[in-house]
């Protein structure tokens, strides 16, 4: 295999509970930081591939992940550290380390992690790629050469797709992919082995971090204390005590808002344009009622496969047909064409791969703020909000300070719309050329990925749970309507999908009721289930973290225990 040249961009992360200071930044003080668990693998990647060089951005302290890299093989690393990029968001950013790529050198390969456990945007990536001219793929679970043309299968929400991409490229690593790059302090080289660079050895008239066109502008607390009842004894009696304990009931019935009215098509509306791969038709639907709900002009919609009649009931005013859907080529045209119509108030999308992709290239082009992977968004006075789950429990208030304002929602936290009435939605085409540089091959779809975001109950296993024993734990989901979740152990195991993943790393998500069998209760997994309305654990050890973390816990072993639960139910049921 011929040795390539490899840029790998590493981050520094706080390792535990993260929250927000009052200036909306990270609160760093006092905790201990580590290298990103993603870029630990974008590292093994680009050691493997060939003469591999790192890049971090950060203070001081970010160094040590440079350090480390450099003692896992890496031959050259790079350190930005300047003041002025302190509360950089996503495109200041990027700007600032496609600059550092550029003056490094030309690259065959940059790589960069899925995501930041810190960040979650999975957005800078791509921003890089359009900075940089380049095709962008990922997040890869493997990857193979061949010549100038590499190999990938990449890990999509729910599904995993084949691709080829042309070098140079920029590719995301999956955290699967292989193996992570760590190294013990004491192999560290010497610190003055690591160039540090500043604004000014890159372009002083980059943005500095003030000048991102996003802001943390608040944090909503979101604090449920816990009744950390734990029960001990008879499998039937501890059963009823819980469901005593947590007053479970049928779910009272919600009413659907409706979509408001269609606008007309008129020159100078504030349009919202709705960016949707349309894999999920559920998911797009969400995604046009919720522009409809904000737009103070038309809904445009960007969706292959979506039919006028269904488009316009959902909230749509007007679909825009793209001929090809390549991320960097639809970026382009979407920007182009804007040239003419005027750049959209907003655009939202989903937060699938193709749609960061496109929105994180779109931004670069509009010179815009992305907010990635929010709960729900809201409008006053002319601004967008989004709302993001952070560490600690609590929602990030997000808000977009430019002309244009770009949003990726998780859009199973969507509560679905009563349709408009049935009308006419016109159509035009945009003309998008082809992207050479990207070959993509088949597909397999694993998993209904936005299933647990729309889950009432969910019910999450651990290694306790033997995989060949799922079947017990059916008349249990069938009861609550429950969906299957997991801690990363199971899924690394490949017990259940990666897509069920809760956790840090993973998903966030805000079922009525979490039913935890099994788990021991890693703060890291119990962060994603933090904005549960319940939390019910089954766990033989009467000392498990996840009792701390829990409204009732039953102490005993699930196989007597969840038996009893749907004996329970059931009775509850009848009467």
């Amino acid at each position: 295999m011929t040795a390539l040249r490899t840029i790998a961009l590493v981050k520094q992360v706080p390792r535990g509970d993260l929250a927000l200071g009052a200036d909306g930044r990270l609160a760093r003080d006092g905790l201990v930081a580590e290298m990103n668990p993603w870029c630990r693998r974008a590292v093994t990647v680009a050691v493997r591939f060939g003469r591999a060089a790192v890049i971090t951005m950060g203070p001081p302290s970010a160094v040590d992940v440079a350090l480390e890299a450099a003692a896992c093989g890496v031959e050259e690393t790079v350190h930005l550290c300047d003041p002025r990029l302190a509360g950089a968001d996503c495109l200041v950013t990027a700007r600032a380390l496609a600059a550092a790529v550029t003056r490094l050198g030309p690259a065959d390969l940059v790589l960069v992690g899925r995501s930041s456990i810190d960040g979650s945007t999975g957005a800078v990536g791509a921003m890089v790629a359009e900075l940089l001219g380049l095709p962008f793929t990922g997040p890869a679970l493997t990857l193979d050469l061949d010549g100038r043309r590499l190999s990938a299968t990449l890990q999509h929400d729910g599904r995993t797709e084949d691709v080829t991409i042309t070098l140079p490229a920029v590719v995301a690593v999956a955290e699967r992919s292989c193996e992570p790059a760590k190294a013990g302090q004491d192999t560290w080289p010497a610190e003055d082995t690591v160039t540090r660079w500043t604004m000014d050895d890159l372009d002083p008239a980059l943005p500095t971090g003030r000048q991102s066109p996003t802001a943390v502008t608040g944090v909503r607390p979101v604090t449920r204390t816990r009744q950390r009842l734990v029960l001990h004894g008879d499998p039937a009696e501890q059963a009823k005590k819980a469901l005593e304990a947590l007053a479970v009931t049928d779910r009272p019935p919600t009413v659907a808002l409706p979509v408001p009215a269609a606008h007309r098509l008129t020159a100078g509306d504030d349009a919202v344009l709705v960016v949707s791969s349309g894999h999920d038709r559920s998911a797009t639907r969400a995604l046009l009622g919720e522009a409809a709900a904000l737009a103070a002009g038309p809904v445009v919609l960007v969706c292959p496969g979506i039919g006028s009649a269904d488009a316009g009931r959902w909230g749509a005013d007007e679909i825009l047909d793209l001929t090809a859907h390549e991320p960097r080529p639809v970026a382009a045209a979407l920007a182009e064409s804007f040239r003419h119509s005027g750049p959209p108030w907003a655009v939202l999308g989903g937060s699938g791969s193709w749609e960061r992709e496109t929105l994180a290239r779109l931004a670069v082009r509009l010179d815009a703020g992305i907010m990635s992977d929010l709960l729900a968004v809201e409008s006053a006075n002319g601004t967008l909000t989004g709302l993001k789950p952070v560490g600690d429990g609590g929602l990030a208030e997000i808000t977009g300070l430019g002309a244009t304002r770009i949003a990726t929602l998780r859009t199973g936290n969507l509560e679905p719309r009563a349709d408009r009435p049935p009308g006419t939605v016109p159509r035009r085409e945009l003309v998008v050329p082809a992207d050479p540089a990207i070959e993509r091959g088949g597909q397999v779809v694993e998993d209904d990925y936005d299933a647990l975001d729309r889950a009432t109950a969910v019910i999450a296993v651990g290694r306790g749970v033997d995989p060949a024993e799922y079947g017990r734990l059916e008349p249990l989901a069938a009861l609550l309507g429950a969906e299957m979740a997991a801690t990363r152990k199971v899924t690394d195991a490949g017990w259940l999908p990666h897509s069920r993943q809760i956790g840090i790393t993973a998903r966030n998500i805000a079922p009525d009721l979490y039913v935890a069998i099994g788990l021991a209760g890693n703060m890291n997994h119990l962060a994603g289930a933090g904005r549960a309305g319940t939390i019910l654990a089954i766990n033989t050890d009467p000392d498990a973290p996840v009792f701390a973390a829990s409204d009732v816990g039953i102490v005993g072993d699930w196989r007597e225990v969840v038996p009893a639960l749907v004996t329970e139910l059931r009775h509850a049921a009848a009467r």
